[in-house]
């Protein structure tokens, strides 16, 4: 009948397509498995080179953070040392400077003068006991130093004189070098009155007992060190002492000090600038 040929009809496209599908099927497993064979094997995380490779990864990581904490610390000190330098120059001009023409100055007169010099009694290369009080009403060099002094003394005495011989010529005043030995155990009058006779003829050598010796050192502070027992006994030995050439006005103030780096030019311009500002005007001090 018709309705049986239809369902046999149907029947064979059906089993067609079925057959088709599995064809397909088929081919899309044989592709698969081509495919797959093609790929390469997948690598094992936990291998030796892996492991060595994630271990320096993570050591350079950590080098890198140590050394970006370590140059913030650097930076962070360079900021606060700045901060600091700065703060320091600013409570050094606001407390000991003033500005005048334009430089910082040490304000002096405001803070007082040094308490340097005073009264004292020696002995002079006479025999004769001297006072500060003989030398008022003039100006004065004050040196501390040994007969027995290789370099030092010598090159600073010869210093003194040229600048008293260069202010005499130049303005006609005078000034009275002296020469105080803070060696008493070997620096006899003798020795001393001999010693200063190569220098300017109006050096006045003074000395005393250990005890005055020490006592005018500290007044005028001057720093020098005495020799060890065994030396002593040798009489072979130096004394480390102050380098510094003092100067005084005629009233017995203290006026500038001298250390070696200037030369004898220098301090005859600056003696006479002084002599002339206390001409002026008496009360002048440089303090």
């Amino acid at each position: 009948s018709f309705c049986t040929l239809l369902s046999a009809a149907m029947l064979r496209c059906t089993v067609q397509r079925c057959t088709r599908l599995r064809g397909f099927a088929g081919a899309g497993m044989t592709n698969l498995q081509r495919w797959s064979s093609t790929q390469p094997a997948p690598q094992d995380d936990s291998s030796d080179a892996e492991i060595a490779r994630l271990e320096r990864e993570a050591a350079e990581e950590a080098a890198d953070r140590a050394a970006l904490r370590r140059y913030g610390m650097y930076g962070v000190g360079a900021v606060v040392l700045g901060a600091w330098a700065w703060w320091c120059n600013g409570y050094a001009n606001a407390m000991y400077g003033r500005k005048d023409d334009g430089s910082v100055k040490t304000a002096m007169i405001s803070r007082g003068k040094p308490s340097l010099g005073g009264p004292f009694t020696l002995v002079g290369t006479d025999g004769v006991p001297v006072s500060q009080a003989e030398f008022l009403g003039q100006w004065t060099f004050f040196y501390f130093g040994f007969v027995h002094c290789p370099e030092i003394c010598p090159v600073e005495l010869n210093r003194m004189t040229k600048v008293v011989d260069a202010v005499r010529e130049k303005n006609g005043q005078k000034i009275k070098p002296m020469f105080v030995s803070c060696d008493p155990k070997r620096d006899s009058l003798d020795a001393i009155e001999e010693y200063l006779s190569v220098f300017h003829p109006d050096f006045v050598g003074l000395v005393g007992t250990p005890r005055l010796v020490d006592e005018v050192c500290k007044s005028y502070r001057i720093y020098y060190s005495l020799p060890d027992p065994e030396a002593a006994k040798t009489d072979d030995y130096l004394i480390d002492h102050s380098i510094a050439i003092f100067l005084f006005d005629p009233q017995g103030r203290f006026v500038d000090f001298f250390g070696n780096r200037f030369d004898e030019h220098e301090m005859t311009e600056k003696v006479m600038t002084y002599m002339s500002n206390y001409d002026a005007d008496p009360e002048w001090t440089n303090y």
